[in-house]
């Protein structure tokens, strides 16, 4: 959707633009340049990367290769990876921990329990599982990577083997770990519609400015780029149209998401509708003509 080799680059005019928009409002409305001050806050603050699991199972050994290690000393478009511990789950006498809206790594062993199953279905949107001590699982890599292909299965969740001792799976493990903090930051651009829609209901004097920037290609891409990471828009994008080159491709991938406006009930109709606006501003900047009938984004 954002036509660039990677998501810092993607995003980088995006940004450039909100901070424009900022600039604009501060000499015209207080309040409205204070609301996207405060999203382009966001779009820097820590992502929180939690590892949890029941007591024995490695958390902390895990923790610590993550936090100390310079492959995970990154920056998901500016924002930093905080990686912190949870308390053990399932202990007798004590309730189990929060983990909120937090990036998750869960950490098993070979026997995955009932409460392990629960915890991963409530973050299956944002975990990793961790099939750590993978030489129980045998002599051999390959009996680690068919427990861990079985533990996926049961879980639903991309399940890693690794074994902390050695570090081997540790480099597997990053790899899986970057689609899910790269999705969880797309989640902060879906809330900058929301809430600069918010604030040019407010604030009348800004309000001008903020709705031409809502209406750009810049905001319209940056919030179709988001709707696209989701996870439910994710379970519906088999067979869709790769991404577009020429105008003609563009057309197609508009079409293509309109047909699932129209067709499914099932679909979730403000990200789908936002997608296809998304793709009719690309075919509009690929050189699409206007007069044809895939102009309109409404």
């Amino acid at each position: 959707m954002l036509p660039a080799e990677s998501i810092d680059d993607a995003c980088a005019e995006p940004i450039d633009q909100l901070r424009a928009l900022a600039y604009r409002l501060t000499s015209i409305d207080s309040g409205a340049a204070e609301t996207v001050h405060s999203v382009l806050g966001s779009l820097t603050a820590p992502l929180e990367l939690v590892v949890a699991g029941r007591a024995g199972v490695g958390r902390s050994s895990l923790a610590r290769i993550l936090g100390r290690d310079d492959r995970f000393s990154r920056r998901v478009v500016g924002a930093p990876v905080v990686v912190t511990e949870s308390r053990a789950f399932d202990v007798p006498g004590t309730s189990n921990p929060d983990l909120g809206r937090r990036c998750v790594v869960y950490v098993v062993v070979d026997a995955v329990r009932d409460v392990d199953r629960r915890v991963i279905a409530r973050v299956s949107d944002r975990a990793v599982v961790a099939a750590n001590k993978a030489d129980l699982f045998g002599p051999r890599w390959d009996e680690a990577l068919g427990r861990a292909a079985e533990i996926s299965e049961t879980v639903g969740v991309h399940t890693v083997p690794v074994e902390t001792l050695t570090g081997r799976g540790v480099e597997e493990l990053f790899a899986a770990l970057g689609p899910v903090l790269e999705t969880q930051w797309w989640r902060r651009v879906e809330r900058i519609g929301p809430e600069l829609t918010q604030s040019a209901s407010r604030n009348t004097a800004g309000r001008d400015e903020i709705e031409m920037y809502l209406r750009s290609d810049s905001a319209v891409l940056f919030g179709a780029a988001a709707a696209m990471t989701s996870p439910e828009i994710r379970a519906l994008r088999q067979g869709e149209p790769p991404d577009p080159r020429t105008a003609d491709d563009a057309g197609t991938c508009c079409r293509w998401w309109g047909r699932l406006v129209d067709e499914s009930e099932q679909a979730p109709q403000q990200r789908v509708s936002l997608i296809r606006r998304g793709y009719v501003r690309r075919w509009a900047q690929l050189g699409g003509d206007r007069s044809a009938p895939v102009a309109t984004d409404e």
